[in-house]
C-alpha cells in the first residue's frame, strides 16, 4: 500500500519533497498527476522508485508554487515550460532545473537536483575507470591539441567524465572554456558558457566565438550536427585540445558517425586522440552484498560506477580511418591490439564483486 503524504500548503510540500530527495540522494523528482492523487517518484542510482502519493487537492497550488520559484509563467498551462532556481536544502546549496508538461490529468513537473558547488571532483578511479583506461585519459590530456570524445546514450555519465577531465586540467596555467547546454556544475577556474539556441548561440557559433577568447582547451557539450563536427575538427587541428560528447553505442562507432556527419576521414585521422564509450552500472550494496537492506532500500544496490571501453588511435588505426574502411575493420584491428569492450570491463567488475551480471547486461541493452 502506497504512503499518502498530506501537506498543509504548497510551501511545506516543496520543502519536504526536496529534503526527502536529498536524503535519498535522488537525482530527479517526478510529480505526476493522476485522477485522484499525485504520484511522487524519485530517480535514485538511475532507477525510478516510488515516493508515495500526494493528495490531489494541492496539485494546482503546488504547480503554481514551483512555477513562481523557477521564474516561469503561472498563467500558461497548455504548453511545456522550463525553469530553474537555486535553493538551500539540508545545509547545501542546489541548482534545481524543472520541466513542466501538460498531461491529461494536469501539469506534470520533473525536477533535477544539482549541487551548486562541488568541492572536489571524483577521480577517474573513483568513477570506476580501471588503471589502463586512466592512463589513456592522462596521455590524451597531456597533449596540447587533438580531439577527445566521450560517447554513450543520455544518462551514461558523459558530462561527469568530461568535468573530471577539465578539473584535472584546471590546475594548470592554461585558458579553458566550456560550451554547455545547460551549465550543470560550476568548475573553478573555467569560463563556462550556456548555449542559447533561441538567441542563435549554438554549439558551432559558440565554438567560433570561443576561439577568439584565446583558449588552450575547449569543451563542447555535444557534437550534434555537421557544422559543429567540422568546426570541432578544425579547432583541434589548429592547436587546441577539444573535448566533447557524441551519441553512439560504442567507441568504435564514433568514427563512422563523424564521417557520416561530413568530417573528412583524413582530418579525423589526424586529430582524433581518444574515444571513450561508457555506461553507468549500479554497485552492489556494501552492507548486504545484493541481498537487500535498509541502507539500499531493499534494492541490493548502492551508488553507481562506469563500465568503459576506450581506444587511442595508433598509426595503423589512423590509416584505416583515412582510407574510410568499414566499421568491422576498425573493431577487428582494435581487438587485435588489446581493445576491451564495455562488456569485457563489466564482466571483470562482476568478478571483483562490484556489480552483477544482470546489471551489466541491462546497462548495455538500455
Amino acid at each position: 500500500m502506497k504512503i499518502t503524504h498530506e501537506y498543509t500548503n504548497a510551501t511545506e510540500a516543496v520543502d519536504k519533497i526536496l529534503k526527502h530527495a536529498v536524503q535519498l540522494q535522488a537525482s530527479d523528482i517526478h510529480i505526476d498527476p493522476r485522477p485522484e492523487h499525485i504520484y511522487l517518484r524519485f530517480r535514485i542510482d538511475g532507477n525510478i522508485e516510488d515516493g508515495g502519493l500526494i493528495t490531489k487537492d494541492i496539485h494546482k497550488e503546488l504547480i503554481a508554487k514551483l512555477k513562481i520559484l523557477s521564474g516561469v509563467r503561472t498563467d500558461i498551462h497548455a504548453i511545456p515550460q522550463d525553469g530553474r532556481w537555486r535553493t538551500e536544502v539540508s545545509g547545501q546549496t542546489y541548482n534545481i532545473r524543472i520541466s513542466f508538461m501538460p498531461t491529461y490529468h494536469g501539469e506534470n513537473a520533473v525536477m533535477r537536483l544539482l549541487p551548486a558547488h562541488i568541492k572536489e571532483y571524483a577521480s577517474f578511479a573513483q568513477l570506476g575507470f580501471i588503471p589502463d583506461h586512466v592512463q589513456l585519459i592522462d596521455n590524451a590530456l597531456k597533449r596540447a591539441h587533438g580531439l577527445i570524445l566521450v560517447t554513450g546514450p543520455t544518462g551514461s555519465g558523459k558530462t561527469t567524465t568530461l568535468h573530471s577531465c577539465l578539473s584535472s586540467k584546471a590546475a594548470e596555467p592554461i585558458s579553458i572554456i566550456t560550451l554547455e547546454d545547460p551549465v550543470e556544475y560550476e568548475i573553478p577556474g573555467v569560463r563556462q558558457v550556456h548555449i542559447h539556441h533561441t538567441h542563435g548561440v549554438t554549439f558551432a557559433a559558440g565554438l567560433r566565438s570561443a576561439l577568439r577568447q584565446d583558449p588552450d582547451v575547449i569543451m563542447v557539450g555535444e557534437i550534434r550536427d555537421q557544422e559543429t563536427a567540422q568546426v570541432a575538427i578544425h579547432t583541434a587541428l589548429t592547436g587546441h585540445l577539444v573535448l566533447s560528447t557524441l551519441h553512439t553505442n560504442s567507441a568504435i562507432e564514433a568514427i563512422p558517425r563523424l564521417i557520416d556527419m561530413g568530417v573528412d576521414p583524413y582530418l579525423l585521422a589526424s586529430t582524433l586522440s581518444l574515444v571513450i564509450a561508457q555506461r553507468l552500472i549500479r554497485n552492489v550494496c556494501g552492507q548486504c552484498d545484493a541481498v537487500g537492506c535498509d541502507t539500499c532500500r531493499g534494492t541490493g544496490y548502492k551508488g553507481r560506477s562506469v563500465i568503459v571501453e576506450a581506444f587511442e588511435p595508433d598509426q595503423g588505426m589512423r590509416d584505416l580511418i583515412a582510407n574510410r574502411e568499414p566499421t568491422s575493420a576498425y573493431l577487428e584491428y582494435a581487438r587485435s591490439h588489446g581493445f576491451r569492450t564495455m562488456f569485457d570491463d563489466g564482466m571483470e567488475k562482476v568478478e571483483w564483486g562490484v556489480t552483477t551480471h544482470v546489471e551489466v547486461v541491462d546497462s548495455l541493452l538500455s
